[in-house]
């Protein structure tokens, strides 16, 4: 995990960023608050909130906004790695996943088909 400590933007103030690479095995377990930015920078990152149904994806280069305080669940494929934006430093733990990817994929198409349904009407 890399650290920066950014300077200030005006009417968002001084901002830390934070940058970690996620396995296949293991899901990143990261308390954001609204505001914060998460940026995939290599591969596809998987964001799930517990108890939430609405998941998403981030492909290299796309950007979320977080809109509320919440402990993210993010894992990925593809040699997933993600950067954070927060006024805060963000502390970040890892969590193993007992089925990994080979749970995931299903998952990923199973809403990717329904991001296209819904696209479509």
């Amino acid at each position: 995990m890399t650290t920066d400590c950014l300077l200030s933007t005006p009417g968002f103030g001084p901002f830390t960023a934070s940058e970690w690479e996620l396995s296949s095995e293991h899901s990143l377990m990261l308390p954001v608050q609204p505001g914060d930015l998460l940026q995939a920078t290599r591969g596809t990152v998987w964001i799930t909130v517990d108890g939430d149904p609405r998941d998403t994806l981030l492909a290299t280069g796309e950007l979320h906004t977080v809109g509320e305080s919440a402990v993210l669940r993010l894992s990925g494929f593809d040699a997933p790695r993600v950067k954070v934006i927060s006024r805060q430093p963000v502390q970040a733990r890892a969590w193993r996943d007992t089925q990994g990817w080979r749970h995931w994929l299903p998952m990923a198409r199973a809403w990717a088909h329904r991001r296209l349904q819904a696209a479509a009407v």
